[in-house]
């Protein structure tokens, strides 16, 4: 398979409009499906691909098979203290995690730490996206979902786990640090990505329906599956994800009997001045990103960097032009037309 794509530069404006018509389209209100539309060009901005406009596709289809209702709004179903219960009501789940921040925003302010879980909704997109966002406004934060089963067990070879992300984010200036990663060897969407593109895939990411590794992205739509990172250890960061993520949202594990679809997701927001003093935080933090980042590097061209500066670095790339995989870009254009 060829390793060569070519790119397409598109303006943000552009890719922006295509989106929200494509979402418009299948029946999203259109607020909506500008809101969903941003945060599939953010991931496209940052240089997430796997969660960029390539989603359409998919989202388009679940609107078709119903597994997407396009025009329901979340609703809040559990208020107690600190914490919160949302159902997505099978709406779109950008929709569902914002309305959860918007939750957050308010209740934080008197309590100091809040816990959130979402429940019914399918893809809520990168993770990284909503944590970022609260630790531009000095909030710390962790979130967590599971989904539709494509992990394999360490050892094993059947789908048992979803990708299960994980995101943090840590106030630290205008330059949050990031935390955002799949508990699987890669996330699906990289898979849909170099397939797309007629790519091959790096080794230790999937297992074909024998059980034995290969770099071929098709191997995994024929009846494989993913691998957790890390092995053993990847493995038990997926299982927690799975059972804390399922089990306490309400949308069950995967591993569950009575699992439907879809991404349990938990959200944690702490506001640092409960805790600590707000200088004391910031010191602490601005100190150790300098410090992190002033090492001595192990190859002289490539700079420690911080969880986050790789999409800021993509972003900047970005800021004339989104680039995207032409034949990606072209397939978009095509759903379009054909809607």
């Amino acid at each position: 398979m060829s390793q060569s794509v070519a790119e397409a530069i598109i303006s943000r404006s552009e890719m922006l409009q295509l989106t929200s018509q494509i979402l418009q389209k299948v029946g999203t209100p259109k607020a909506d499906a500008d809101s969903v539309a941003d945060s599939l060009v953010l991931a496209q901005e940052a240089g997430h691909a796997s969660h960029g406009v390539i989603r359409l596709i998919e989202y388009t289809n679940f609107v078709k098979n119903g597994t997407v209702i396009p025009n329901v709004k979340p609703e809040l179903i559990s208020e107690r203290g600190a914490t919160v219960a949302i159902d997505g009501r099978w709406g779109w789940g950008q929709i569902a995690c914002k309305f959860a921040l918007e939750v957050a925003r308010k209740k934080i302010k008197d309590l100091g730490s809040i816990s959130i879980t979402v429940k019914n909704v399918n893809h809520i997109g990168r993770l990284g996206e909503y944590v970022e966002a609260l630790a531009k406004e000095n909030y710390v934060s962790l979130m967590w979902c599971n989904s539709d089963p494509s992990v394999a067990a360490f050892g094993g070879r059947d789908r048992l786990f979803g990708t299960n992300p994980f995101a943090a984010g840590i106030p630290n200036g205008e330059t949050p640090m990031v935390i955002d990663f799949a508990t699987a060897a890669s996330a699906e969407g990289k898979l849909r990505v170099a397939r797309a593109n007629k790519q091959a895939i790096g080794p230790g990411t999937v297992i074909d329906k024998n059980g034995v590794e290969s770099l071929d992205p098709n191997a995994f739509y024929e009846g494989g599956a993913l691998l957790p990172f890390g092995g053993h250890k990847g493995y038990c960061m997926s299982l927690m994800i799975e059972l804390l993520g399922g089990a306490i949202s309400g949308g069950h594990p995967a591993t569950s009997s009575r699992y439907e679809r879809g991404n349990g997701t938990v959200l944690i927001v702490m506001n640092p001045e409960f805790f600590v003093p707000a200088d004391s935080f910031a010191q602490d933090i601005a100190e150790s990103a300098a410090r992190i980042t002033s090492t001595t590097p192990a190859h002289e061209n490539k700079p420690v960097l911080l969880p986050g500066d790789v999409e800021n670095l993509q972003r900047a790339k970005n800021r004339g032009g989104i680039s995207i995989s032409s034949p990606i870009w072209e397939s978009i254009i095509e759903l379009e037309k054909r809607l």
